[in-house]
């Protein structure tokens, strides 16, 4: 068998000599506007493994068991450090999103390693030297911005290669190190005046939540970032006899590593395999600093935040995510007996036939409001889509665009959820290219493309010019509801948000994508099913592109046709209904606040 030299990421200073013939781990290695440099290396590419949609499903239902096995050995150890006796749903809310990612993140490149060493046969490959504590992150969302650079994965394939002693390392000093805390948007050209009107409105968002606090009482409804506009949130408090109060946490402030924090020991139950042993070494190095040595800061700011002591109960679309002064103080209050509610924010939500965050979100709150779809087993509330629809702004304009938006994924997978992931985005968008290419030019001239906000690295706009350099691709300086009121009709090949959003609008709109990455629960599947029979949903590129040439003369007339009205409405009621109407929240709310009151 021919020798090759394991190259793990895009980090070219880790690659050897173009004399030697590379093994690239996966195609997150090989970055589109370096392709130059790539093809002149003979190499091979390892299959990926999470390809088998079936040991995805598998794994993430491993995966999902060992995350409650090592939450429980995380509560014992975090309430011995702090000196407290906080319950396993507290912790939850604190480190489970963090714990989910990371443990899906870690297991994937110990699975891609070991594919390419049972697989092939490696002379060699490049790992740091040493672990740098600029890789640990300070809070929540700078880990999600870590674990999507090249250097945080090259550090972890680097511990799992001398984890377990595997031969022929040729260790490296690193080159730089990671300062990164926020995720950029490249897309997006940012001009001066731009920037100006981002941080004027920022500035009085804040002053305004900052004036609304003196109305704040400690019994009070509490609502943050609920996906709700300032003047519904106002309404919805009024409805409930609230005086409006706007919150707003501000950001969290940095605290400093400190070695000694991470001296501790996952030995709460014995590790099945490997991997775990891995695991349990490495989460007390990489756990968020704000849950170990901020922790006492983060308790701190908390209590300058002024918010209330005793609220009805706590309402959130996806503060319970990323905000860690929010996650503490909501995990506080849950100890205490309040209710956390949680809104749904996006699409896949009951319709995928696993999704790690859905499964997280349903443990961690009370009460879940879903956009119409039910769960027996779980507390879940159908309010509807608390995103507004377009369809009376859309009156005023003329309809002369067609939209076609094209979703993205991290090159290195943080979560497992039905979809593609990973390297599996360049099978995406192949099809994707397929559709386009498919459109007559009497077509294709009117679409106007548009490229998802964040590329991680997939050279979108390259890839598509390349392609089709006469296209019309959307610089990302309109915002997308927005540009639905000029649209005629929307293209989605990707079950995300975007296509409920123009369906709840009544914007024309067909969906399209393979059942290989696109897995669906058995509920859904007759949704879909019902769409399909009447052209709103495609399962081949060539077959959305075909509906629409045929509709292409009548595209309002077909999307008007009683059976497709039918279609489309069973489907916004299930998964986008409408909620215009705040009266629904509102008696929602009053609802599970008294029920909270009488089981006190």
């Amino acid at each position: 068998m021919k020798k090759l030299f394991l190259v793990t990421t895009a980090l070219e200073d880790t690659w050897p000599e173009s004399d030697k013939s590379i093994l690239f781990l996966g195609e997150w290695c090989r970055l589109y506007s370096r392709k130059q440099h790539w093809k002149k290396f003979d190499s091979k590419i390892v299959p990926y493994h999470w390809d088998d949609r079936d040991k995805l499903y598998k794994d993430y239902q491993y995966l999902h068991e060992l995350f409650e096995r090592l939450l429980i050995e995380l509560t014992t150890e975090l309430n011995k450090i702090h000196g407290v006796s906080y319950s396993l749903r507290y912790w939850r809310i604190i480190i489970g999103p963090w714990l989910m990612m990371f443990l899906s993140s870690i297991y994937d490149r110990w699975e891609c390693l070991q594919e390419a060493i049972h697989s092939y046969s490696i002379e060699g490959t490049k790992v740091y030297d040493e672990q740098d504590i600029k890789y640990v992150p300070q809070d929540m969302e700078h880990y999600t911005v870590l674990s999507k650079s090249d250097e945080w994965n090259h550090m972890i394939y680097s511990s799992i290669l001398k984890f377990i002693s595997f031969d022929d390392l040729v260790r490296m000093k690193r080159a730089k190190n990671i300062v990164c805390k926020t995720l950029s948007n490249p897309l997006i050209k940012k001009t001066f005046f731009s920037k100006l009107k981002h941080k004027l409105k920022t500035k009085l968002r804040d002053i305004l939540a900052a004036s609304t606090l003196y109305f704040s009482h400690d019994n009070n409804y509490f609502f943050i970032a609920t996906y709700l506009n300032v003047l519904d949130i106002i309404k919805l408090q009024l409805k409930l006899n609230q005086v409006p109060v706007l919150y707003h946490s501000g950001d969290c402030t940095d605290t400093a590593f400190n070695d000694d924090y991470r001296k501790w020991q996952l030995t709460g139950s014995k590790s099945k395999n490997k991997f775990e042993q891995f695991a349990k070494k490495n989460i007390p190095l990489q756990i968020p600093i704000n849950y170990l040595e901020g922790y006492s800061k983060l308790t701190e700011q908390i209590n300058k935040c002024r918010w209330p002591k005793r609220p009805k109960l706590i309402w959130t679309s996806n503060a319970y995510f990323l905000n860690d002064v929010f996650k503490l103080w909501s995990a506080e209050k849950v100890e205490e007996g309040i209710p956390l509610v949680i809104g749904q924010h996006g699409g896949h939500y009951g319709q995928g036939l696993f999704n790690f965050t859905e499964s997280l979100e349903l443990s961690i709150c009370d009460y879940y409001l879903s956009w119409g779809w039910k769960k027996k087993e779980r507390n879940v509330i159908p309010v509807g889509s608390v995103k507004k629809s377009l369809e009376k702004k859309r009156r005023k304009y003329s309809h002369d665009s067609i939209l076609f938006l094209i979703s993205g994924t991290p090159r290195y997978s943080d979560c497992i959820i039905s979809m593609p992931t990973s390297s599996q985005w360049v099978n995406y968008m192949d099809d994707q290219i397929e559709f386009y290419d498919h459109l007559p030019d009497y077509i294709s001239n009117d679409v106007v493309v548009r490229l998802y906000p964040h590329d991680f690295g997939w050279s979108q706009r390259e890839r598509w010019k390349d392609k089709f350099p006469l296209s019309n691709i959307d610089e990302g300086n309109v915002r997308y509801n927005k540009q639905l009121l000029t649209t005629k009709l929307v293209i989605s090949g990707w079950n995300s948000t975007t296509y409920l959003e123009s369906m709840l609008s009544n914007i024309p709109t067909i969906i399209f994508w393979g059942a290989k990455y696109f897995e669906l629960n058995d509920d859904a599947k007759a949704s879909f099913d019902e769409l399909k029979k009447v052209g709103v949903f495609h399962d081949t590129p060539l077959s959305a592109a075909n509906h629409i040439i045929t509709i292409w003369d009548e595209i309002d007339l077909w999307w008007e046709r009683p059976d497709v009205v039918s279609a489309k409405n069973n489907f916004i009621n299930k998964y986008a209904a409408s909620n215009d109407n705040l009266d629904r929240l509102s008696s929602t709310f009053r609802s599970i606040s008294d029920k909270g009151q009488s089981n006190k």
